[in-house]
């Protein structure tokens, strides 16, 4: 919405058709009033936060007739959404490597902003496995990709992984999931 929506002129509503908008200075690039419309625009990527554009409206008619004001903008995280994973069962004698804990694995792809959450270069999320599951014999490890290793020799049983997922932009923004990874005996 434009900012002039609670700015008067003469005891009556501001428009941009007896005021004139610039902007003065933001507490953040990516945040600026565009002088056409009164909107301030939020370029993406841009950080979770509080903002400040301070601008100056000044009257058409009277072009010294100005006055400076601030408008604060939240600028919030994007959803983010870690789904749990069940993944078939696993052949502990040999053993195996899973699909990766971001993709869907029985309760839908984790997501950020609605879009699927990946890891590694150009990623948009990091991930942070949680404790390792401790089978009797062999291991179970997260990888960083969000794969999970079940190393040959390791012991049958039902095991979860914890495992916790971060916007990069915003590390803060976080979301936790289970994946349960079964384990058999060899056939």
């Amino acid at each position: 919405a434009t900012v002039l929506v609670n700015d008067t002129l003469n005891g009556a509503p501001a428009t941009l058709a007896t005021v004139t908008l610039s902007q003065v200075s933001t507490t953040n690039p990516n945040v600026t009033l565009n002088p056409a419309t009164g909107a301030v625009d939020v370029a993406p990527n841009t950080p979770a936060g509080t903002y400040t554009v301070t601008y100056e409206i000044c009257e058409i008619l009277n072009p010294a007739n100005c006055d400076t004001v601030v408008a604060t903008v939240t600028v919030g995280a994007a959803p983010i959404v870690a789904e749990d994973d069940t993944f078939a069962p696993v052949n502990g004698a040999s053993g195996s490597t899973t699909a990766s804990v971001l993709g869907d694995n029985g309760n839908g792809l984790d997501t950020l902003n609605g879009a699927p959450a990946t890891v590694g270069g150009t990623g948009n999320v990091t991930l942070t496995p949680g404790a390792a599951p401790a089978p009797a014999a062999g291991s179970i490890t997260m990888n960083a990709d969000g794969t999970i290793t079940v190393a040959a020799g390791t012991t049958a049983g039902i095991y979860t992984y914890d495992y916790t997922i971060c916007e990069v932009l915003n590390p803060t923004n976080c979301s936790t999931a289970t994946a349960t990874v079964e384990v058999d005996a060899a056939p």
